[in-house]
């Protein structure tokens, strides 16, 4: 009896160890510098989240996707957006962003940024510089994604 005693003891400060040394990692932990994979940057209160280039191999035209972020006081607009360093022209939907709002450049309804002959290739990262008003401005390395699978969602199709 004595003995069963014991065990428990030693399996109840073994488990008690094994939580303790968990808390112990900190705010330094391997699983906390787990970065997103889409590309994302910042200048001052605006933000570019989850910038993918989608392209469809066949024709290199290129779609520009993700959201931009306003979280000033003040509203600001999207002035123009390069991708590989080549203008891409904006159809449909306004640029404006609001004070503490949001723009999804791949809604349904919202503006597409379409580029022809885009030198984009699916697997590699293509560069994206977005410009705005007042002169902020903010330059990912975005990945480009082939238009199958999850990204059969964007058709790039030909400017106008």
């Amino acid at each position: 009896m004595k003995s069963m005693r014991i065990a428990l003891v030693i399996a109840a400060v073994a488990g008690t160890a094994a939580v303790a040394t968990g808390c112990a990692a900190g705010g330094g932990a391997a699983t906390l510098q787990i970065q997103p994979n889409f590309a994302a940057g910042a200048s001052g209160d605006l933000q570019a989240l989850d910038m993918v280039v989608v392209v469809d191999p066949a024709t290199g035209t290129a779609q520009v996707t993700g959201t931009v972020v306003n979280n000033g006081d003040q509203p600001a607009e999207l002035s123009g957006v390069t991708v590989n360093g080549k203008s891409v022209p904006v159809t449909g939907g306004s640029l404006d962003l609001g004070a503490h709002s949001a723009l999804n450049l791949a809604a349904p309804n919202g503006p597409k940024m379409v580029l022809n002959n885009s030198g984009s290739v699916p697997g590699h990262n293509s560069p994206v510089a977005l410009t705005f008003s007042g002169g902020a401005a903010i330059s990912v390395a975005a990945e480009t994604e082939a238009n199958t699978g999850i990204y059969g969602q964007f058709q790039p199709s030909s400017a106008s």
